[in-house]
């Protein structure tokens, strides 16, 4: 591993109980597909996934399933896999694709283990939102060599988005990535156990083959500027 970040995360424990907090609560930090840094972020992502390209999807920390339900209202042939460890948010995941279940299928991954997550064949898109960005090192490495053991080789896409540092592009991105610095370091809970990274060095050290990567900027609170990424997998 050639990336360090030194930065305590949550333990898969702690991250459960927080978001079945979330889907409980109705928390901001469950929605983040629609949120104000997650709406531009996810509307970047699908110019990038050609999910009409696509027949098979598998989303890692599928959530509330608020993006498959975005992506499967306009490609009635795709069939979605959605993994995620809160019980809770698989349940309401199920509540709001239930006319999608004949092509959705929903998984609760108790051990939060990236490693466990069963490979079924190959898939055409890996999906992960704002979910590397609460890992540790050692299981955001996990996610994207369960990636590559998932994708099909030559149409196989890796799409990713989390936040990242917002310091110079505005007066409100610099202090909400100051303030939310400061509530992962000190009520890492409040945020999610999420933190700003860069995700590029860490497709980098394992192959990755970057295909786009922007970043895009809030529409509304919170004010956090997201890292959107679409790559694929590494020529062995």
């Amino acid at each position: 591993m050639l990336v360090t970040d030194t930065r305590p995360t949550l333990s898969r424990a702690e991250a459960r109980t927080v978001y079945d907090g979330f889907a409980t609560k109705g928390h901001i930090g469950g929605k983040d597909a629609s949120s104000g840094y997650g709406g531009p972020a996810i509307r970047a992502l699908l110019t990038m996934a050609a999910f009409s390209e696509a027949n098979t999807v598998l989303e890692y920390g599928c959530g509330q399933g608020k993006l498959a339900e975005l992506v499967l209202a306009e490609r009635p042939h795709l069939k979605w896999r959605g993994v995620d460890q809160s019980p809770l948010m698989i349940e309401r995941a199920k509540e709001r694709l239930a006319q999608h279940q004949d092509r959705v299928q929903l998984e609760l991954l108790p051990s939060g283990a990236p490693e466990d997550v069963a490979v079924q064949g190959t898939c055409d898109r890996f999906v992960s939102t704002y979910v590397l960005d609460l890992l540790s090192e050692r299981d955001m490495f996990a996610v994207l060599d369960k990636a590559e053991a998932c994708l099909d080789p030559q149409r196989g896409l890796l799409l990713l988005a989390g936040i990242t540092w917002g310091y110079r592009d505005s007066l409100k991105t610099f202090f909400m990535t100051l303030l939310w610095t400061l509530l992962y370091r000190f009520r890492r809970k409040m945020v999610g156990g999420c933190r700003p990274q860069k995700l590029e060095p860490y497709l980098i050290a394992r192959g990755w083959r970057i295909e786009r990567s922007v970043r895009t900027q809030p529409s509304g609170f919170p004010w956090m500027t997201s890292e959107v990424i679409a790559a694929r997998p590494p020529l062995r």
